[in-house]
């Protein structure tokens, strides 16, 4: 009885907690180059002061020089989420490569113990990791990020 676990059996938990050890680095690390993603989105719309047409050519770089997966099924984004709305670059007509999406938040009083009379906006960015599993296959997971507040100093938009 002093063997009571046999030795296939204890390799066998040793086995499975490997593969979930594993597992659950991967995901972190996906979920980390997500929101690395996002972060970056979001920097170069405050560089270029909004999301418009030189903001999208250095998002559309950078997306490319990562090795971002390119969106071959032609997924949209949805048209609003929570305050904000949808945007496209202004300046651009033409479809991005890479499934992103970026929304324009108008008024952004969310941190404000103030009333600040709209004087606020901010970009929520969306990107998604890509899985794909022998057995499972193909599927995406969404990240959101929202920017920081921008002030409003005139009445355009962003």
């Amino acid at each position: 009885m002093r063997e009571s676990i046999g030795s296939a059996f204890l390799y066998n938990i040793i086995f499975v907690f490997i593969i979930i050890v594993f597992g659950l680095l991967s995901a972190t690390i996906s979920y980390y180059k997500g929101f690395k993603v996002n972060t970056r989105i979001l920097a170069s719309i405050n560089k270029f002061s909004g999301y418009n047409d030189l903001a999208n050519k250095e998002i559309e770089n950078y997306l490319s020089s990562i090795g971002y997966t390119v969106n071959s099924n032609n997924d949209k984004c949805s048209a609003d989420r929570g305050k904000g709305e949808l945007v496209r670059p202004s300046g651009t007509n033409s479809p991005s490569n890479y499934l992103y999406c970026v929304y324009y938040i108008a008024n952004d009083n969310s941190k404000s113990s103030v009333k600040s009379n709209g004087n606020y906006y901010s970009y929520g960015v969306k990107s998604y990791i890509y899985v794909d599993l022998p057995i499972v296959g193909k599927f995406k997971i969404p990240v959101y990020s929202k920017g920081e507040r921008i002030y409003r100093f005139s009445d355009s938009k962003g």
